[in-house]
């Protein structure tokens, strides 16, 4: 039979692939693939004529990888884990914003938090919106706000998303309100998402958080949570007022046994728009490079992301996470589609490496208020008025809604002759014309230019941080 965390799902785009809902690995399967997933259901006999050799052997590899176990003949299978196909194209990760409210006040905030513009449902909305959500078969979500830890029913919200089998990819909080007990809650509830927390900066946290006495507390919260045994993300958003704290914080994190490090600026949208302390994309780079050359001398001791721009894991070279499946192969036969963004996308690198638009790559958005969003950089631009609400359509009819896709799906030959400049650019094949949101937040036009992406490309930000970390690898084997 499948292994108890392994199930089946099915969409529009790939028929049929095995899911570990806890850990979000996806295993895209051919049709043989899935006749012999479909058989693991503890009554089938795999000595019968109609299992041929080629389906025996598939079904070795499943046994050797985990992704299915002996047992005794009529072993009920979980209802849970047969296969349910959903509608709609695959949706790997939802970004779900469960509330607009926050208890700081932080002067970077692209929800606009400090107003609770988005303000917040009740509970048997959000219920609703989970149905939603498994009815469209999302295998991952992360939850984020505002501060989610605000809402008194986060944790019913998190037990009915286990109880349907999506998986908690990752939980975005402050840590104001991340105490043991609520690190014991989420052990309790058998998930084991990647905890994200803000950091400012040592010295500078509290002066883009708005308030004072915040700093001591991030830092109790984070290590708390690498002793509960999470891996810990942090982001920091560097300004000219927290770029100090923020050079000083990569040993402390060390020290603390955080698993990432993201750095950068905060978005253009939200509270930030007019910021005074914004440093331009130059001053932002010099600072990433003295944090790479900081994370190198450290011995790499976390995945370290810069700007979008850098990404590193430790003890070697290379992105921090693999794009395919492990393994995912070996029981893929030809034929079976992973999903991944369609060919003639515009858009390239710019947002960190991923393909956009976001509702072509499998990754959605829903704001607090139950509005569809492709993507978070897409707050506060003209896309966010336009979206669907998921009280008026489904999820799973807006993800396959065309008049959508139309408006989002840009492709090259539109931005190539939206942007003439582009064409003739020899770094347009490393930027794409950059991250569709940001280009309108910039521009105001759905097909404009990213300057970011342009300016990282003209000048050659990328390769100049990693040739910096190819050379110290380099010498590292050398001194060996």
């Amino acid at each position: 039979m499948l292994a108890p965390d392994w199930q089946l799902r099915g969409y529009a785009d790939v028929p049929a692939m095995l899911v570990d809902w806890r850990t979000g690995e996806g295993v895209p399967l051919s049709s043989a693939g899935s006749y012999v997933a479909r058989s693991c259901d503890g009554r089938s006999d795999f000595s019968a004529p109609y299992f041929l050799p080629g389906h025996v052997a598939t079904l070795e590899l499943m046994l050797a990888r985990g992704l299915a176990v002996e047992c005794p003949r009529g072993t009920p299978l979980d209802p849970r884990q047969r296969l349910r196909t959903a509608s709609n194209r695959h949706i790997g990760l939802l970004n779900w914003f469960v509330t607009g409210r926050c208890n700081e006040r932080c002067r970077h905030c692209y929800m606009d938090a400090p107003s609770a513009r988005h303000g917040e449902l009740p509970t048997d909305a959000m219920l609703s919106l989970l149905d939603q959500f498994d009815a469209a078969n999302v295998q991952r979500v992360n939850i984020t706000g505002g501060e989610c830890l605000l809402r008194a029913d986060i944790w019913e919200l998190i037990a009915a998303l286990t109880a349907r089998r999506i998986g908690l990819q990752q939980l975005s909080t402050n840590g104001l309100l991340l105490d043991d007990a609520a690190l014991a809650r989420l052990r309790d509830l058998g998930v084991d998402p990647i905890v994200h927390l803000s950091f400012d900066g040592v010295g500078t946290h509290d002066s883009m958080r708005g308030m004072s006495g915040l700093e001591g507390r991030a830092l109790d919260t984070m290590r708390r949570s690498v002793a509960a045994g999470f891996r810990t993300a942090v982001t920091s958003s560097l300004d000219a007022e927290t770029r100090d704290g923020v050079l000083r914080t990569c040993d402390v994190l060390a020290d603390a046994g955080v698993h990432t490090w993201h750095v950068d600026a905060p978005m253009p949208v939200g509270c930030w728009v007019g910021s005074a302390t914004a440093l331009s994309l130059a001053e932002s780079v010099d600072v990433y490079e003295t944090l790479l050359r900081r994370w190198l001398e450290a011995g790499r001791p976390f995945v370290l992301t810069l700007g979008g721009i850098f990404e590193g894991r430790p003890g070697g070279q290379g992105p921090a996470v693999a794009d395919d499946a492990p393994g995912a192969g070996e029981v893929a036969e030809a034929g079976a589609r992973t999903p991944q963004s369609p060919d003639g996308l515009a858009r390239g690198v710019a947002a960190g490496g991923l393909h956009c638009p976001f509702l072509l790559a499998g990754t959605a958005s829903v704001l607090p208020d139950g509005r569809l969003l492709a993507c978070p950089k897409a707050i506060g631009t003209p896309i966010q008025d336009v979206m669907p609400s998921l009280f008026d359509v489904s999820l799973s009819e807006a993800w396959e809604d065309e008049a959508l896709h139309a408006l989002l799906g840009l492709t090259r030959a539109e931005v190539l002759g939206h942007n003439p400049e582009c064409a003739a650019c020899p770094q347009y094949g490393e930027c794409g014309a950059g991250c569709w949101a940001l280009a309108w937040a910039a521009t105001g036009d759905r097909l404009g230019r990213d300057p970011g992406a342009c300016e990282t490309a003209r000048r050659g930000y990328r390769r100049r941080l990693a040739g910096l970390a190819a050379a110290a690898h380099t010498a590292a084997i050398d001194n060996e």
